[in-house]
């Protein structure tokens, strides 16, 4: 490659030092560069080296381009060569069949020796528990044997092509394994408008759907949601009070759903409930002919529709099991609870209460105190119903009743540590003619004498409830006999139940006190659910439900 030689032929024609052109007609002087005849030995010389420099400038550039073309050469050999090469496989798909199982798929090379195919929970694919299997002369495997995990994880898997002991590897694609079915869905805890359903963890679920409906079809008011996580467990709070549904889940993992589970039908509890509830001393040893007046007894809380009650003075080692034998049963089927004992017992309805817990503990003065908790059905509340039975007398003995109902009061403070509802109910021994100093300490804790706030005119009110077995009663409207109640409760009734013919006790007197009773209002309590499960709506999943 020669570089381009400037001759002075082509340079511009020289001017004046002032610019100006040289007038026509005048010739330029002889040049003073002389031939090279004329010149001495030392310019032609000067000649001879500049001519060998533009040689060695010719050679230098034609030097250049042979290199680059002599690179370029070998890198167009170099791509030739790596073409002709082995191949990586390419275009891998997954299709997951079961829990453990996945049909893997990917297009080969024609001059491939054989696959090897690794499969883990690991993008890196080298956990302890990735599979390496050999593939020859195919280019689709069925894995089994895969882990299931709880909650579902990602699955990854590449295809490394192998020719003559030298191995090429595919992108690592990723799969997700088919979630496995909801087992038994079991619905522990309802409120008035919502449930908690739970049921056994699933294979690879890493979210659920759950599907409720009027009917067991899922045809009517159905609604379909979504969990954000994996928690084996669905809280609502979003139903209607007293209403029937129908609930099914199925578990997700990435795009695969498992199957539904079997449809599992609910009701939410009513807004409230309302029970009678009622204390009496009935005198049992103290107080002769007990067998036949305890039939009595037994019978007219029967047919006074009480729900729940206490009895003190109902008999010990004596008397107790004759107690136990006349309250139980009758047409409100009364069963006594458990953990009564020392003369005070508790008796309830079985179809209207859950019995949760019971006992007995002293406060002092020989006197005891039995408690009991229950849960109402019809609303899932719980509340905790104490028989009271502070010592007798009617003067110097009020400081003891104190001790005993604030040595009450401590011990019910350890049984009832969530805070549930509380009634207080019995004898006692003290009113409002009397230091109260009981009734002070329960109202400086929130609690009430369901007879100061019915909602209704209390009933039999000026009857004094303690008495002798005269036939004549006493009409001062005091009361030994209380039953106290928590903020959480309304009184919708209060009454004293007395068995009167006309203006006097009926015959026989059954006790010297007359049994104390309130009708008594208790909300459903929806916080004790706990707190909503966060869900998505699924757009489509009601109309595309199997």
């Amino acid at each position: 490659m020669e570089l381009p030689v400037v001759s002075r032929r082509n340079t511009p024609p020289r001017r004046r030092a002032d610019g100006a052109k040289r007038p026509s007609g005048v010739k330029r002087a002889p040049s003073r560069r002389a031939s090279a005849e004329q010149r001495p030995a030392a310019a032609r010389r000067t000649a001879g080296r500049r001519k060998t420099n533009d040689d060695r400038r010719r050679l230098i550039v034609g030097g250049t381009a042979f290199a680059l073309v002599a690179t370029l050469g070998a890198g167009l050999w170099a791509t030739r060569a790596l073409t002709n090469g082995p191949d990586a496989p390419s275009e891998l798909s997954a299709k997951a069949i079961s829990p453990t199982e996945v049909v893997l798929d990917w297009k080969g090379a024609d001059n491939a020796d054989s696959y090897v195919i690794k499969v883990g929970a690991d993008r890196a694919l080298t956990g302890e528990k990735t599979k390496a299997i050999k593939a020859k002369g195919k280019t689709t495997l069925t894995v089994g044997d895969l882990t299931p995990s709880t909650p579902g994880v990602d699955q990854f898997y590449r295809v490394d092509a192998v020719y003559d002991g030298k191995t090429v590897s595919s992108r690592t694609a990723r799969f997700s394994l088919l979630p496995g079915a909801v087992g038994k869905v079991s619905i522990p805890k309802k409120a008035t408008t919502g449930i908690k359903a739970t049921w056994p963890a699933v294979a690879n679920a890493r979210q659920y759907d759950v599907v409720m409906a009027a009917d067991k079809d899922f045809t009517k008011d159905t609604s379909a949601m979504r969990t954000l996580s994996s928690s084996a467990e669905f809280i609502t709070s979003s139903l209607a009070p007293r209403t029937s549904y129908w609930l099914k889940i199925r578990a997700v993992n990435g795009s695969h759903v498992g199957a539904f589970s079997e449809p599992v039908p609910f009701s939410t509890l009513p807004e409230q409930s309302a029970f009678r509830v009622a204390g009496w001393n009935v005198c049992s040893e103290a107080c002769g002919g007990y067998s036949s007046r305890g039939r009595i007894q037994a019978k007219f809380l029967n047919d006074s529709k009480v729900d729940l009650f206490g009895l003190q003075e109902a008999g010990g080692v004596r008397v107790g099991g004759l107690t136990n034998s006349l309250f139980s049963g009758g047409s409100q089927k009364f069963v006594r609870a458990s953990g009564g004992a020392k003369t005070r017992y508790i008796f309830y309805r079985p179809a209207l209460f859950t019995q949760l817990g019971g006992g007995t503990f002293p406060i002092g003065h020989g006197k005891y105190t039995t408690w009991a908790a229950f849960r109402v059905k019809s609303t899932g509340q719980e509340f905790i119903f104490v028989n009271i039975h502070l010592l007798t007398g009617k003067s110097g003995v009020d400081g003891k009743r104190a001790s005993e109902m604030r040595a009450t009061l401590a011990g019910m403070a350890k049984v009832n540590k969530s805070g549930l509802p509380m009634i207080y109910a019995g004898d006692f021994n003290a009113g409002f003619h009397r230091a109260f100093t009981p009734g002070v300490l329960l109202r400086n804790l929130g609690f009430s004498d369901s007879v100061s706030i019915s909602k209704t005119k209390p009933i039999n009110a000026t009857i004094n409830s303690g008495h002798t077995f005269s036939t004549v009663p006493r009409f001062s409207s005091d009361y030994v006999d209380h039953i106290f109640v928590s903020k959480e409760f309304q009184v919708l009734e209060w009454k004293q139940l007395v068995r009167m013919t006309g203006n006097r006790y009926t015959r026989p007197v059954v006790s010297d006190h007359n049994a104390i009773s309130a009708v008594v209002s208790l909300g459903a309590n929806p916080a004790s659910l706990g707190e909503p499960t966060p869900t998505t709506t699924v757009g489509g999943l009601t109309q595309s439900l199997p």
